[in-house]
């Protein structure tokens, strides 16, 4: 029992310090609509942004692999820590044309929280315990935090009151730095090195590879939702509860997830999730009114944040070597660098038709391609459910 209790302490510091990596991604919309009106930035300019700070993120998930065993863990996550905490200060005073640099910066240092965490993470003996709890308080406490960030920090200095914000936010999290592991306490480090071949784990591969275009269509949604509402002219609080909200059943997504994934099967789940993401979608393209808007969005995430989670366990479920899921961070990374990019593009003509087209075509995808590849001999008789 004294042991359990230890690592549950354990999982929810490290999962604090995630919650860091998190912030880059979650709180996007907020900063490009921030940012918009703070330096004048086109949807194509802002597009930019996101691109610098998906530039960031994949560089600094990319070299996790290198450095995440090398340093003492506990020293390294505090070093991060400040290091994020500084570069959402430095970007308070950056001026137009350097604004750029300031997403590439913070971009880079949220990645290697999330790395060293992801990292962390995998020495608990429950990994779905682990990584379960790691999403709930990721998201929970960022929804949290967007409740007071345009209601707070962005309605008294703009801009500069959410990188000040950030800041805050990033100390708090940091405290969890306290009851940090200092060092690894397992030989998972050995299974992580190398990835199988297109032979051996061919459908893994495919998986992973719809996932991204899934991620850019939706994180490129997700990235401007922002700037979509502002049409309907809403306040700083409901900004705020529509963004608190979010988040929220996303973690609520999460959790049910992981409760029934196992006994769903591998393949309705997926079309569950794509049927709720779409309802959301509809409910955004018709919207007369924030309010209708702001549910649209609720029902949007719920349904983004579950097909995110079964398409990882379905890249889990295909592959031998169970070594591919590292990779999925990647994809995050890559859908922020491209994913706002071309949101901005489609929404430069005026419309949102073109997104929300896009939205549907690629959360498709994931559905046909699960319902077409066969699972490998060695697969369960419960990846065939549904």
């Amino acid at each position: 029992m004294r042991l359990l209790k230890a690592n549950i302490t354990i999982i929810i510091a490290v999962s604090m310090v995630s919650a860091i990596g998190g912030l880059v991604f979650n709180t996007m919309p907020i900063l490009l609509g921030t940012a918009g009106e703070a330096f004048g930035f086109n949807n194509a300019e802002l597009g930019n942004l996101s691109l610098m700070a998906g530039v960031g993120y994949l560089a600094g998930t990319l070299t996790g692999p290198l450095w995440v065993d090398s340093f003492q863990w506990q020293k390294t996550a505090f070093f991060i820590i400040l290091a994020v905490a500084f570069s959402f200060l430095v970007s308070m005073g950056l001026p137009r044309d350097y604004i750029y640099f300031g997403f590439l910066v913070f971009g880079f240092f949220c990645a290697l929280a999330i790395a060293l965490a992801m990292r962390v993470l995998a020495d608990m003996p429950d990994p779905e315990r682990a990584y379960g709890t790691r999403l709930s308080v990721e998201l929970l406490s960022i929804g949290l935090f967007l409740v007071f960030l345009p209601s707070f920090f962005v309605s008294n200095a703009g801009f500069t009151g959410a990188m000040f914000g950030m800041a805050v936010f990033t100390i708090f999290l940091g405290i969890g730095v306290c009851a940090f592991p200092k060092h690894s306490t397992s030989k998972t480090v050995e299974k992580l090195k190398g990835f199988p071949s297109w032979r051996k784990s061919g459908s893994s591969w495919s998986v992973l590879l719809i996932f991204t275009i899934y991620l850019l269509a939706n994180v490129g949604l997700f990235f401007f939702l922002y700037i979509i509402a502002q049409k309907f002219s809403p306040t700083d609080a409901q900004n705020g509860m529509m963004f608190g909200v979010l988040k929220w059943l996303g973690g609520g997504a999460g959790v049910l997830g992981a409760i029934i994934g196992a006994k769903a099967g591998l393949r309705m789940p997926h079309l569950y999730a794509f049927l709720i993401l779409i309802v959301g979608v509809i409910g955004l393209f018709t919207a007369k009114n924030f309010t209708i808007f702001m549910i649209s969005s609720w029902i949007w995430e719920f349904g983004f944040t579950l097909g995110c989670l079964y398409q990882t366990a379905a890249i889990v479920r295909f592959d031998v070597s169970n070594k591919l899921v590292v990779l999925v961070p990647m994809s995050f990374g890559i859908s922020m660098i491209f994913g706002g990019k071309i949101a901005g593009r489609l929404l430069e003509g005026g419309s949102t038709s073109s997104l929300y087209m896009l939205v549907f075509i690629c959360s498709l995808l994931p559905s046909i391609l699960i319902f077409l590849t066969k699972p490998n001999p060695v697969d369960n008789n419960e990846f065939l459910g549904g």
